[in-house]
């Protein structure tokens, strides 16, 4: 469904990716591993359209997408959970995940009658919305508060649900469990595992390595740009350099 080739990014004189060729498969969880600074980040954001790709191609279902603007990716399925999360503080959780769905219906704009009038009118807005509080419990006892008054598990629930709100069918995921305690890494993946069964394809940027490759089905590992290994989820947790470089065993 995925396929980046020889995908290049800069920055100026900056090459934060360099020749990244991956593929990520109807259904799987591939996971991508690596330091602070291996250009993770930047290989997602230039998936998306959020920085320029300087070279190579990214495809979604045969469709090229390193040209289209980050409101056109999110039209062909994909959807981009941020490194931070990124929501807006002094609006409502409801109004968050709202957003989600408006940046899926961005071509619609035009169409407005007011600020927010469109979304009354979208008939799969309650049902995407009643999904995401069906996973997100908390989300909904918590609709009407300030999403910057949020735990940190509860605003990472906020912006992974805010990107089901576009109903993708591959899901982004950027450093998911920064800053979260060890049990809410845990229901993290679970429900990312969850997700998968349902039949969402999902990338996964982690630097938590034990954490991601328990749920994936396959890896990548990228150092200075460049991907050094790959494999089943099962050949990296085994693989001596990885278990020294990122699993902190001997």
């Amino acid at each position: 469904m995925l396929e980046i080739d020889e995908l290049d990014v800069q920055y100026g004189h900056i090459h934060a990716v360099r020749g990244v060729s991956l593929t990520v498969a109807p259904g799987e969880i591939v996971t991508l591993l690596g330091a602070n600074g291996a250009g993770k980040s930047s290989l997602l954001k230039a998936t998306v359209g959020l920085e320029p790709v300087a070279g190579g191609r990214v495809s979604w279902r045969g469709q090229r997408l390193d040209h289209l603007s980050t409101h056109q990716v999110v039209r062909t399925g994909v959807a981009l959970v941020p490194e931070g999360r990124q929501i807006l503080p002094t609006m409502t959780v409801r109004d968050n995940l709202l957003l989600g769905s408006f940046q899926f219906h961005a071509h619609r704009l035009r169409d407005l009658l007011g600020p927010v009038g469109w979304l009354f009118r979208d008939p799969g807005l309650q049902e995407r919305l009643e999904r995401v509080y069906r996973l997100f419990p908390r989300l909904k006892e918590r609709q009407g508060q300030m999403a910057g008054s949020l735990s940190g598990g509860e605003q990472q629930m906020l912006a992974t649900g805010r990107a089901l709100m576009a109903s993708p069918e591959l899901l982004l995921l950027d450093e998911p469990s920064i800053g979260l305690a060890p049990n809410l890494v845990r229901d993290t993946m679970g429900l990312l595992a969850r997700l998968r069964n349902e039949g969402l394809t999902i990338l996964l940027v982690e630097q938590d390595a034990h954490a991601a490759l328990r749920i994936a089905d396959r890896g990548y590992v990228m150092e200075t740009g460049r991907i050094v290994a790959e494999g089943s989820a099962r050949e990296l947790l085994s693989s001596q350099r990885m278990r020294r470089a990122y699993l902190g065993m001997a």
